[in-house]
């Protein structure tokens, strides 16, 4: 009983959020995101994800990671999210372990919804950021000690998407602040000030290899169905975009207040970055907007350095904002795709055993339902994307997007379908047959009630 008592939040914590993840991912295959990732990492090569940042946007540490599993498609989509879980279980370890908060407050934070409904179900390269981060933070009161460990967490950080390079960023910057300083003292470069400068170069041409010359016409395009201050009012619900400044400032005073001044330049920078960035260079979705609630989180926890338990008003912003978010319906956003996403494996199943042997291609030109049917598929079948590329190519990573902001080329459709008169079309079920200037499309197989496959002529004149 007592030691029931003395790990009552790893024991009641872990069961919680692994029931949590059960329960979201139970019969709920991945969604585009998570799926078009593993896709990248079943098909393409090392060098090949380096090339493919430039349009797609995240960086190679997540692919990379995955690949072992992805490329022999282990068990997919289970190992998918255990891997996933074994990450947020290894972030909220080092979290109740760690953090310098008191044990309600650590419940607070595990019941609110960016990671008791979002990430702890959503496989994305969020879950290994979110360890990398609370690792940063675990180990910063040893920082100078343990300069080498800080350092590789502080890259590898920088490298698993863009709202966690900005935490890597920021704390790279106290930190060669910290150091750069004690080098101006001392009248010469010491050692972990050479090496902060090192890590830093490595980083930049990290950064050079995998995003120079990144097609901005991507992010320009993405269509958003909100505005983006409606966008982050769904995030930070039952709180907005005016209250939640109010707690911030408090945040900054108590920081001021205690002279907790790298607490107060993290807070300051990352929730001015993350505005400035997703204002004017993205607009990012929910998973992404969190990031706002997730950095105060880390801004508490950079202010004690002492690792003791920081009292009730010195976190009380905190605790409002965790309680708050406890009750935000907006990241259960896998559940409401659920039907959706069993609909398409579904359809893959059914295709799988239409063509159990022979080769087959079929055209689809919605590219996340291609995505999310690919990895259900048999090796016989090929998914042509509606440039005429095949899925699994570089190219067709490259294309992955297009059907967002670039127009079907029906000239470059019509010759590939007259190359390949075999060719199916997959889509969403609707008349016997489909007509334009140069194809004519015409019902073959119905997979369920929701999609269908069309055979693809060259329409009669």
């Amino acid at each position: 009983m007592k030691k029931l008592l003395k790990y009552h939040l790893y024991i009641i914590g872990f069961t919680i959020l692994i029931i949590s993840a059960a329960f979201l991912n139970l019969n709920c295959p991945p969604n585009y995101d998570e799926a078009h990732a593993w896709n990248i990492a079943r098909y393409l090569s090392l060098t090949d994800i380096f090339t493919l940042s430039k349009t797609e946007g995240h960086p190679f540490l997540w692919f990379y990671i995955l690949m072992p599993i992805a490329k022999t498609n282990f068990l997919y989509p289970y190992s998918l999210y255990i891997l996933n879980l074994v990450f947020m279980l290894g972030a909220f370890y080092l979290l109740y372990k760690y953090a310098p908060f008191p044990a309600y407050l650590k419940y607070l934070i595990t019941l609110s919804a960016p990671f008791l409904q979002l990430y702890i179900a959503f496989a994305r390269s969020y879950s290994l950021g979110l360890l990398l981060l609370f690792a940063l933070l675990s180990i910063y009161p040893y920082r100078h000690k343990k300069n080498i460990l800080y350092l590789s967490l502080l890259l590898l950080t920088a490298n698993t998407n863009l709202a966690c390079f900005l935490g890597a960023l920021i704390l790279g910057i106290s930190y060669f602040y910290e150091n750069i300083k004690v080098s101006l003292q001392n009248k010469t470069i010491t050692t972990p000030t050479l090496q902060i400068i090192i890590v830093g170069l490595i980083e930049l041409i990290l950064i050079i290899l995998q995003f120079y010359n990144y097609d901005t016409d991507i992010t320009k395009h993405t269509p958003t169905s909100n505005t983006l201050i409606s966008d982050i009012n769904k995030a930070l619900f039952p709180l907005n975009i005016y209250t939640y400044p109010i707690l911030i400032l408090i945040s900054l005073y108590i920081f001021y207040k205690n002279k907790k001044y790298t607490a107060l330049f993290f807070l300051i920078s990352t929730q001015g970055l993350l505005f400035i960035i997703f204002h004017s260079l993205y607009h990012g979705g929910i998973h992404l907007h969190n990031f706002f609630y997730i950095y105060l989180i880390c801004s508490y926890w950079i202010s004690n350095t002492t690792q003791e338990k920081i009292p009730l008003y010195k976190t009380l912003p905190l605790a409002i904002t965790a309680i708050a978010l406890i009750f935000n319906p907006a990241n259960q956003y896998k559940i409401a795709d659920k039907h959706y996403l069993k609909q398409l494996t579904n359809s893959a199943v059914q295709i799988n055993k239409l063509f159990p042997e022979h080769k087959q291609k079929i055209l689809v030109l919605e590219h996340f339902d291609g995505n999310i049917i690919l990895p259900y598929l048999n090796n016989n079948i090929t998914l042509i994307n509606q440039n005429a590329t095949n899925y699994t190519t570089l190219k067709g990573f490259q294309e992955s997007l297009h059907h967002m902001y670039k127009r079907i080329n029906i000239y470059t459709l019509t010759d590939f379908v007259q190359q390949n008169p075999n060719l199916l079309l997959f889509r969403t079920c609707g008349k016997p047959s489909y007509y334009n200037s140069n194809l004519a499309f015409h019902l073959r197989y119905k997979l369920n009630t929701k999609y269908c496959l069309y055979t693809a002529e060259i329409k009669d004149n």
